[in-house]
């Protein structure tokens, strides 16, 4: 029951991190009276420390959280990496905004908090190695999961020479590249979620069909408002907030595939346990997942 309550926890806690992050936008709103024009810029405000405690939160959640799959599982742990970049390396400062007298932040002491991550991701990487190893639990991964595996490793590699070889530029884009990488990682777990939904076992999930079309229909629009915020980012300058709604859609997507989880998978732990055994054994995608 403990182990059901925790992830009861971790799933309903997504969307409630979305709530906090929302009501500090909405309370600068009201003391600013005026919108920034992306949610990063309130990096630069008042919700500053709300901004970076709630992604983190995030982060650690998703890190945390055990996929329905080992390649759900690898793609949550990158996003979760890539949500303390975020965090921690904020947008490049605009030229405008609105309200109060801006929060002075970022600079060289984001690049210093990077480095803290880093060390705190070796550190875990080692130890966990050690602990598989040491125990003889080392699980073999199939075929998906290794390459998103070695796709996390390549990202996360350049990443750290980019930090090393080029700070300013990494200090600079490293905000924009990982958000954009994180939300593609994220979609790609809402894909694996649809899936796995549409061969849950009936007897088990009733309503596993209404299930999959929320996930596909999340899946969607989430990488509709993905592409169209890059676009946006791109083409747009100066003072636009057709930037934020779309964020702000993005966002609430990803809050809502939390909440249908909550919902769909209140009396179980993990999606594994709603697979009919004969469907998980016949299936080639299943295997490989």
């Amino acid at each position: 029951m403990a182990a059901l309550d925790t992830y009861r926890y971790l799933r309903g806690g997504m969307a409630v991190m979305i709530v906090l992050l929302g009501a500090a936008v909405v309370a600068e709103r009201v003391g600013a009276d005026c919108w920034q024009t992306t949610i990063s810029d309130y990096y630069y405000t008042s919700a500053h420390a709300v901004f970076i405690a709630s992604v983190c939160a995030v982060g650690a959640m998703l890190i945390v959280y055990k996929g329905s799959s080992a390649t759900e599982d690898v793609l949550l742990n990158f996003a979760g990496t890539l949500a303390f970049v975020v965090a921690m390396v904020p947008t490049t400062r605009p030229d405008l905004l609105c309200g109060p007298t801006p929060l002075i932040a970022g600079g060289d002491a984001a690049v210093r908090n990077v480095w803290a991550v880093v060390v705190a991701l070796v550190v875990s990487r080692v130890a966990s190695w050690w602990m598989y190893r040491r125990t003889g639990t080392t699980r073999e991964r199939p075929p998906l999961a290794t390459a998103a595996t070695w796709m996390q490793r390549v990202v996360l590699g350049v990443g750290v020479v980019t930090l090393v070889a080029a700070p300013e530029w990494f200090r600079a884009n490293a905000h924009g590249v990982a958000a954009v990488a994180m939300f593609a990682a994220i979609i790609a777990t809402v894909l694996i979620t649809a899936f796995l939904t549409g061969n849950q076992d009936q007897a088990k999930c009733p309503q596993r069909r209404r299930y999959q079309a929320a996930y596909r229909a999340i899946a969607a629009a989430m990488a509709l408002a993905l592409g169209t915020a890059v676009v946006l980012h791109l083409v747009l300058d100066g003072f636009n907030h057709a930037i934020i709604v779309i964020e702000a859609a993005l966002i609430l997507l990803f809050g809502a595939y939390w909440l249908v989880q909550t919902v769909e998978l209140w009396g179980t732990t993990t999606r594994a346990q709603l697979m009919p055994d004969v469907v998980a054994r016949r299936s080639r995608i299943l295997r490989s997942l």
